[in-house]
């Protein structure tokens, strides 16, 4: 998502072919593919390339959520990245509201993404090491319970969405 120019989904690197070629490859090799994706065609290619996980997921929309719950494609909200770049202090006004607005928008989905079954995983987009990770991953929590999820659920997720997600 561009900061720049708030609203606008910045271009994906790869077209629909090129997905599920990657798709195709990495499960010639036992492996899964997680796709950085924003926006309903971005999430709409991947998940039906058949990724494992979208990261991200910013501008969410009803119908790639459906997507997702069928084919049980995991969503990793990383809300509180956007949380972060409200907080940056050169943010500017204009931009600092918009992202508040798609983080409560983000927050929506991720409360009916639950309630559809799609399933979650905690992740917080942090660059390691970073000593305030632990901060950060309390935050992206406290994102899951502020989006309506149970708090027992929202242990539940961080404690075995992850490893789900990866089929440990």
């Amino acid at each position: 998502m561009s900061f720049e120019l708030p609203g606008t989904v910045t271009a994906g690197g790869f077209g629909a072919d090129e997905i599920r070629f990657l798709v195709a490859e990495a499960g010639k090799h036992g492996l899964a593919v997680m796709a950085h994706a924003n926006g309903e065609a971005a999430i709409r290619a991947a998940a039906e390339a058949g990724v494992r996980s979208i990261e991200h997921g910013f501008f969410m929309t009803d119908a790639a959520l459906d997507i997702l719950a069928v084919r049980k494609v995991f969503w990793v909200p990383t809300a509180g990245a956007l949380r972060r770049a409200v907080e940056r202090a050169e943010a500017r006004t204009e931009v600092s509201a918009f992202i508040q607005q798609e983080i409560d928008r983000h927050l929506v989905m991720i409360g009916k993404a639950f309630r559809a079954g799609v399933p979650l995983a905690v992740g917080t987009d942090c660059v390691l090491p970073d000593r305030r990770y632990r901060g950060y991953y309390d935050d992206e929590l406290a994102l899951f319970r502020g989006a309506g999820i149970p708090a027992d659920t929202v242990e539940r997720i961080a404690c075995e969405g992850g490893r789900a997600l990866l089929q440990l």
